[in-house]
């Protein structure tokens, strides 16, 4: 089945042009850094839950019917659930769309990042794009929704321009007006508060060899819980295998205001060893647990301060994405079948049609940052990053990420399954988060700002 040709967005593939925002939002051609204080839209407030659903995204389906109209998202549980076990595909019945390979690209061009054109390029035998029909299953409780419409009433951005002001709870920007408030939204998403898994993090060569990192990672979002005296997100992550670094652990503190707060990061290395700051935990400091493939910012797609880099809101697309990616959760795959040389396995990846802001990312002059020119796709229904293009100097595409999301419908929340960043340089690529045969995360963990201090480290011991 062919998919139905629907220009109605302006699909030019300049990605430093600010293009016109649907339903009346304007892009503007000045830095986003120099807002002072961004008024939010007004006009756009009323239509929060109507035209628009609760997130700022166009609640109706495409012209084609391609992307269905979103009517709640996913929060009941399928046939086949059953609790503490890892979540059933709710889509398992869906039939495959189509297929786009590397002779298709052309055909297909204006819905594929360039980061999916350069690994069907680089991978013409063996990488395709499965697309299935669209399930717009992103779904957050009220409470989500209540404090995101009066965040779209009354959040701004500081002085600086990048920091962020009476939002709480909620996406702060519903509405956005430039790319600073729209990584924001990211950032600071719904993710199902706290949350503790263990999981592999692989780094794939293209001989076929392979070295894991096992890890127990948890986090906490006092912003999502009110608590604006708490840092606003925090991350911590402990080595359990291999055995060698077993009870290595680090620890992120994050921050609202980039330039009065930097984000604060501690480490441990082993069991026993000492708990010392880790400053250079930041920027374009290589993460060792990805073999140096993603930076220490590509965390979580992004989870960087905003201050290096210039942020313009381009558009809202509607490009192919991964979506639904429950069978990469499937218990009964191993990391041979998930994992294949050069780039996953096509077999057990579900693209969908969606509709994305595109952010880009441009460095600033008296700065630095290995990866100088960025791009963002951002799922509207969630503020989900979904994909995102790493540059050079020269406007060589180094780096490519997708995460692959899913939506645990008891919580509810959209969250990644599984994130993969290919070194395009190399013959290699990370994965981070696969889980199968280990249990699934757990929702409401009972974690408090005090399990993400320095102290909790030194007395938790290889537990991190």
């Amino acid at each position: 089945m062919s998919e139905p040709t629907d220009f109605r967005l302006d699909f030019r593939p300049c990605r430093r042009e600010a293009l016109g925002l649907l339903l009346g939002v304007a892009a503007t051609a000045a830095a986003p850094c120099a807002f002072a204080q961004d008024a939010p839209p007004d006009v756009g407030v009323p239509r929060l839950g109507e035209e628009l659903t609760p997130f700022g995204a166009v609640q109706a389906g495409n012209r084609t019917r391609a992307i269905p109209r979103w009517t709640g998202g996913l929060t009941e549980a399928p046939r086949g659930y059953v609790p503490g076990r890892p979540p059933p595909d709710p889509y398992i019945e869906d039939v495959r769309w189509f297929t786009v390979g590397a002779a298709d690209v052309e055909r297909y061009k204006v819905r594929l990042t360039a980061g999916q054109q350069a690994l069907l390029a680089k991978y013409p035998e063996s990488f395709e794009l499965a697309l299935f029909p669209c399930h717009r299953s992103a779904a957050a409780p009220q409470r989500i929704y209540d404090a995101t419409l009066a965040n779209a009433d009354r959040a701004g951005l500081g002085e600086n321009g990048l920091a962020l002001r009476d939002a709480s709870v909620g996406v702060p920007f519903p509405i956005p007006a430039n790319g600073v408030q729209a990584m924001w939204n990211h950032k600071l998403r719904w993710r199902g508060g706290s949350v503790s898994r263990t999981s592999l993090t692989v780094v794939q060569s293209g001989d076929g060899s392979r070295s894991m990192t096992k890890l127990r990672e948890e986090f906490a979002s006092p912003y999502a819980d009110g608590d604006m005296a708490a840092p606003p997100l925090l991350y911590r992550r402990t080595i359990l295998e291999p055995k060698e670094q077993a009870g290595s652990s680090l620890i992120l503190q994050g921050t609202l205001d980039p330039i009065a707060a930097r984000t604060h990061a501690w480490a441990r290395e082993g069991e026993r060893g000492r708990v010392v700051r880790a400053p250079d935990f930041a920027y374009d400091t290589p993460d060792p647990v990805t073999g140096g493939i993603c930076t220490a910012d590509m965390l979580d797609m992004f989870s960087g301060a905003l201050d290096r880099f210039d942020y313009t809101l381009v558009t809202r697309r509607e490009m192919y994405m991964p979506y639904n990616a429950y069978r990469l959760s499937n218990p009964c795959l191993t990391m041979r079948d998930i994992l294949w040389p050069g780039h996953p396995n096509p077999q057990f990846l579900r693209y969908e049609m969606h509709r994305v802001w595109v952010v880009d990312a441009r460095l600033k002059s008296n700065f630095q940052h290995t990866l100088l020119d960025r791009t963002y796709y951002l799922d509207e229904d969630s503020w989900q990053i979904l994909a995102s293009e790493h540059y050079d100097g020269k406007g060589d595409l180094l780096r490519y990420a997708e995460a692959h999301p899913v939506q645990h419908w008891q919580v509810p929340a959209l969250v990644p399954a599984v994130e993969f960043a290919f070194d395009l340089t190399a013959d290699r690529y990370t994965a981070r988060g696969l889980d199968n045969g280990l249990p699934p995360p757990v929702f409401g963990a009972p974690l408090t700002p005090q399990d993400f201090t320095p102290d909790a480290l030194v007395r938790r011991g290889r537990r991190g």
